[in-house]
């Protein structure tokens, strides 16, 4: 969607190569979340809601593993809790605050750099 604008799920869920059934699910939260936005029709799909560069990779990935625990439930076990922390605060030191726009700049200068390798 942060390539090319309006994206039909079909399409996406073969490029990505995940069920069809997944990514609505998938997409149905992003909505939700107000990440996504879709349009009926022949040229129609889904988008981003917003710009790139302000949706935080973090804040979509959040949304994600929220509603999947929530799902599940929480574990009873104090130690399975404090590793479950101790992993959420290091992941997000790590992600910080990296946004879409800067994930799919690094994106296309991999596939650069990868396409100016090979050689005929």
């Amino acid at each position: 969607m942060a390539y090319r604008g309006y994206a039909s799920a079909h399409v996406i869920a073969e490029q990505q190569g995940i069920p069809s059934r997944y990514l609505e699910e998938i997409i149905g939260e992003l909505r939700k979340a107000g990440f996504v936005v879709g349009k009926r029709g022949p040229r129609g799909g889904y988008r981003l809601a917003k710009p790139a560069s302000e949706i935080a990779v973090a804040d979509v990935i959040n949304v994600l593993t929220t509603t999947s625990s929530t799902a599940t439930g929480e574990s009873q076990d104090e130690i399975t809790r404090l590793v479950e922390s101790s992993v959420d605060e290091r992941f997000e030191a790590a992600v910080g605050a990296l946004n879409l726009e800067q994930l799919i700049g690094e994106a296309r200068e991999r596939n650069r750099r990868h396409a100016a390798d090979y050689v005929i």
